[in-house]
């Protein structure tokens, strides 16, 4: 008998304040279900914000336990790592075998204690190995992404696996997630960006990876190249949703909704089955006829946007690499207002450049635009991405992080994974700060201020609209 626990990632630092399920998980149990229906009725979600931290690890140790063979899949980023690390500690035993996957491990395979690590996509590496009636050291360097330890002789040899980054949407499992494993009394939330008069969303998701590459996101590192799945397999999973959960909204967990080729077909589905939604979309999409699909977008369900706006500054934007110019944020955010879609925005604070002052100008720039929302980021450095790699490779120097740290202590292997002991507790989470101008300190300081401005502006705005 194999019992298989699935248990998304809690994030106490780093949180979002959003609560959504896990599709990663949910679409691996889905590929298991797929190829040994037989073990359906052994796989179970626990979620840790239902149960606890303490409630998660005692019950997912309870599930495993009662069978021959236990299996636990957990999820890691890189501001949580360190929490999955002692769950892994604390629920390994005899008898017991721990996958980790996820964006973390899969650019940094050498630092987890599970297991078997999958890289990158989960779903070829589950189909190989459930077809298989044993697990041996050769079968696991045959699957797909795997990264393992084993015996050989008197010495423990480590085998690593490159990423699985390769595989089409179109060929993901049927259902792609198994949403009918969350518990019934499992609340999903979304952040205060995303909330829609408190209704509890649901995601989705339509693509893999990004169409774009911003030079501070890790999103092809992790995923590989952008490909989207087609409206009639979407149109499968949003009735498997509906028929198993009790839907009040929709979130498309996409990096870029808007990039969708059938994007028109979606909006049909949406009209017909009247589930508000939100998304998150990139400006570029609103430059031609912005007013038209602003007003398609909402008269199709869509009451909110996330736009990554990340600067009003144009040096800034070409630094990130978006790919886009202020006036380009400025219109389409006008356009989604205009037709009635709240729009939830990005900021981030802390590149190269940055002072006291030109910071000042943006939030300025920013104030002026008719947002719902406003996130303040300070930079940080994502494993995998292109601003990470040049601080690796010399291209962008780090700034003194301390009185008594040399630039040369920071060049370590791996030194730009948190660690809190070397630098600190502030945002970014143990990581180092990459702005010349300004220390970590008085990013944290400007963040906490900006964001105050920004809640009292919002206030202000509330108090006009009533009067």
């Amino acid at each position: 008998m194999v019992n298989q626990a699935f248990v998304p990632p809690g994030a106490e630092i780093g949180d979002t304040g959003a609560h959504l399920p896990g599709l990663g998980l949910l679409m691996l149990a889905s590929t298991i279900s797929e190829v040994r229906p037989d073990l359906t009725k052994q796989i179970r979600y626990f979620d840790e914000e239902l149960l606890g931290t303490e409630g998660c690890l005692n019950s997912v140790s309870d599930w495993v336990s009662e069978a021959s063979t236990g299996l636990v899949f957990i999820t890691t980023y890189t501001l949580t790592h360190h929490r999955q690390k002692k769950f892994t500690e604390k629920i390994r035993k005899p008898g017991t075998l721990i996958f980790s996957g996820g964006p973390h491990v899969t650019l940094h395979p050498e630092t987890s204690n599970a297991d078997i690590i999958i890289r990158g996509e989960g779903v070829s590496a589950m189909r190989h190995l459930f077809s298989k009636d044993r697990w041996t050291a050769g079968e696991l360097m045959r699957t797909p992404g795997a990264c393992f330890s084993y015996r050989s002789g008197n010495q423990t040899l480590r085998h690593f696996s490159p990423p699985q980054r390769i595989l089409a949407p179109d060929e993901w499992p049927r259902p792609s997630f198994s949403y009918d494993l969350i518990p019934s009394d499992v609340r999903h939330r979304a952040s205060d960006k995303r909330d829609m008069n408190g209704l509890e969303p649901m995601s989705i998701i339509l693509s893999k990876g990004c169409p774009e590459a911003c030079h501070f996101c890790s999103s092809g590192a992790q995923n590989g190249r952008w490909a989207p799945r087609s409206v009639s397999r979407f149109k499968e999973d949003l009735s498997f949703l509906i028929s198993n959960r009790k839907v009040e909204a929709i979130e498309f967990h996409d990096d870029d909704f808007l990039a969708h080729p059938e994007l028109e077909s979606v909006f049909e589905i949406m009209l017909e089955i009247g589930i508000p939604w939100n998304c998150y979309g990139r400006v570029d999409h609103f430059v031609d006829n912005g007013r038209s699909l602003a007003e398609r977008l909402y008269a199709s369900g869509c009451r909110r946007i996330f736009l990554g706006l990340e600067s009003m500054s144009e040096s800034k934007l070409e630094f990130f690499n978006k790919r886009a110019e202020t006036w380009m944020n400025e219109h389409a955010v006008t356009c989604c207002a205009e037709a009635g879609i709240e729009v939830a925005a990005g900021w981030i604070i802390g590149a190269p450049d940055d002072t006291r002052e030109s910071l000042e100008e943006e939030l300025e720039s920013f104030l002026c635009l008719p947002l719902y929302s406003l996130d303040v980021n300070i930079l940080s450095l994502n494993p995998g991405a292109v601003l990470t790699k040049r601080v690796l490779n010399g291209g962008i120097s780090l700034p003194l992080q301390g009185p008594e740290r040399e630039n040369s202590d920071l060049l370590e292997s791996n030194h730009l994974l948190p660690n809190p002991q070397k630098y600190g507790s502030q945002e970014p989470w143990g990581q180092p700060t990459i702005c010349k101008a300004i220390d970590k300190p008085g990013l944290n300081e400007l963040a906490s201020r900006f964001r105050d401005e920004i809640e009292f502006g919002s206030r202000d705005k509330d108090a006009l609209l009533s009067l």
